[in-house]
């Protein structure tokens, strides 16, 4: 992970103030826009928080942000109510979470690490802000307003991976009463977050469909080898080795064969991360399934009470899992890339 990425991950707000950092021009005086810019990354590298926070109103900037977060987080489709309830809880989270952040966010400048107790959360945050896959490219022009020369806009370029281009954010800078510039704001920080959640409902409307058409095919061999497993012990009993042997042959070259292959089709889809959870589940449920058809086809060959009370149980655990996965799947469906990151 090269520096400036790294630096990223201390905040998903933060880290647009610290990219800017990396901005190369000329710079004539202390008094301007562009060496406030230039003193972050300086700051940083020198963990030297007195000089980053001259430059930086990180209150500002987390303030600002965390509303647009949760405007941008809110779903379209919801009645006002529900935007409002989710508001308000994300309200009360507010002082917490900007502590929270600001704790990490200070650990990093003075030591080049994270805050241990932090690690979950900030990662969490930047997952769901998208602002863990982005490179910066450079800022393209830092610019004082021409109708309030204490004001400037700085344009801040960066790649982010999964909207497969760049993005540019409008990174505001003031003046204070000391005379000094200051990053105070990004701009357009909701708009990022919701052409995000756009490109984020395409990647599992995607997978969504892939792995319904393989779990459907391969749930058709399993009904048509159920209806074969009926046909065997309907031409006899289980005391019979032909019987055994015609059932072990089905559970070792049909069920088991297609559950190895059911899993090894669904492991090369490409899994957006807010599908973690569906697929491991139905990695586990198809683990479970070559188990317990394993197990089956050892009993037809050991007779051993042990041997089906596991293959009984893995296929009990299988079932429960699988309630689970659709339960899960409907949800995802009916909320796409908002369910879970």
């Amino acid at each position: 992970m090269d520096r400036k990425l790294k630096l990223g991950i201390v905040s998903g707000i933060a880290a647009l103030a610290i990219a800017c950092g990396g901005y190369n021009l000329l710079i004539s005086g202390k008094d301007t826009p562009n060496y406030a810019i230039k003193t972050v990354e300086k700051a940083v590298e020198n963990h030297n928080k007195a000089d980053f926070y001259k430059v930086v109103n990180l209150e500002s900037i987390l303030d600002d942000s965390y509303s647009s977060i949760v405007e941008g987080v809110t779903d379209a489709d919801q009645t006002e109510d529900e935007k409002a309830a989710v508001r308000n809880f994300a309200e009360m989270l507010r002082e917490p979470l900007l502590l929270s952040l600001k704790a990490a966010i200070d650990s990093y400048i003075e030591t080049g690490n994270f805050n241990k107790e932090e690690n979950a959360s900030i990662k969490t945050l930047l997952e769901r802000t998208g602002l863990d896959k982005f490179k910066y490219r450079g800022v393209e022009v830092v610019a004082i307003n021409p109708k309030n020369s204490n004001e400037a806009a700085a344009k801040v370029i960066v790649y982010q991976e999964e909207l497969a281009q760049d993005f540019i954010f409008n990174v505001i800078l003031r003046r204070n009463s000391n005379d000094e510039w200051q990053i105070v704001s990004i701009q357009n920080f909701q708009e990022f977050v919701i052409k995000l959640k756009a490109v984020r409902r395409v990647q599992l409307d995607k997978y969504l469909e892939q792995s319904a058409e393989i779990i459907s095919r391969h749930d058709e061999i399993i009904l048509d080898a159920e209806e074969k497993y009926r046909e065997i012990l309907e031409s006899g009993t289980l005391g019979q080795d032909n019987i055994r042997e015609e059932l072990k042959t089905l559970m070792l070259d049909v069920v088991k064969k297609d559950w190895e292959e059911r899993k090894q089709e669904l492991s090369k889809l490409e899994v957006p991360p807010s599908a973690r959870t569906l697929q491991n589940l139905r990695m586990k449920i198809c683990d479970l399934e070559i188990g317990s058809a394993e197990d089956f086809a050892q009993w037809m060959t050991d007779k051993d009470a042990a041997t089906s009370k596991s293959a009984e149980i893995k296929k009990t655990q299988a079932n429960t899992l699988r309630t689970e996965e659709d339960a899960l799947s409907n949800r995802m469906i009916n909320k796409g890339a908002d369910y879970e990151y």
